[in-house]
């Protein structure tokens, strides 16, 4: 487990780096968490939004298990659950040390000028009560995916939406917390123009 709680975007990537760089061979989601830390929602909350926005999507699947993983870390969330848990099965799923890598290298530059940007403010919205009704709406995003994963780049919208929730929590930054409330509605219009027209 991650003695130090991420502080930002930058640090997040630097947890999934040493958990690639230490692996023996592929990277497990079981390795990922650890390194992250079981108690830290925001952060768990960035990474499946940011892996769902990267090579590691271009898998088969992976983004319906990476929304899999967000809802259940969403759920203990929203009944204010200390420390995450994940089935065994899921905790046993990996992905090349190579992906990871490649994933970290792509977003190195965006974390740097996305860092500089986020600070504490309205830090109404990031209330433990507030904190509840980003679990829920990121629950609602999550279930999005996998039909959205059928259409061209769909599944990037909740994605992004789901890492700006969990930069939002790090930074303890309403603003970012309302532009993710955007971002997701815009991903709930897509699932509805996918089912409605």
């Amino acid at each position: 487990m991650a003695e130090h709680p991420a502080q930002d975007l930058e640090d997040v990537l630097g947890e999934l780096q040493t958990a690639a760089e230490t692996s023996g061979g592929k990277v497990s989601v079981e390795e990922i968490m650890e390194a992250v830390g079981k108690r830290s929602f925001g952060p768990l909350l960035l990474l499946g939004g940011l892996l769902g926005m990267t090579p590691v999507a271009a898998i088969p699947t992976a983004p319906s298990i990476i929304a899999l993983i967000t809802v259940l870390v969403s759920v203990q969330l929203l009944f204010g659950r200390k420390s995450i848990w994940i089935p065994r099965f899921l905790e046993k799923l990996s992905v090349k040390p190579e992906r990871v890598r490649k994933t970290v290298k792509i977003c190195q530059k965006p974390a740097r000028v996305i860092d500089r940007m986020v600070r504490p403010r309205l830090q109404g919205l990031t209330k433990p009560l507030a904190d509840r009704l980003v679990a829920l709406v990121c629950l609602l995003v999550a279930l999005c995916v996998p039909p959205l994963e059928l259409l061209p780049f769909a599944a990037f919208v909740p994605s992004l939406a789901i890492a700006t929730f969990g930069l939002g929590l790090i930074a303890r930054d309403g603003l970012v917390v309302l532009i993710a409330h955007a971002v997701s509605l815009t991903a709930l219009g897509l699932l509805a123009w996918k089912f409605l027209f």
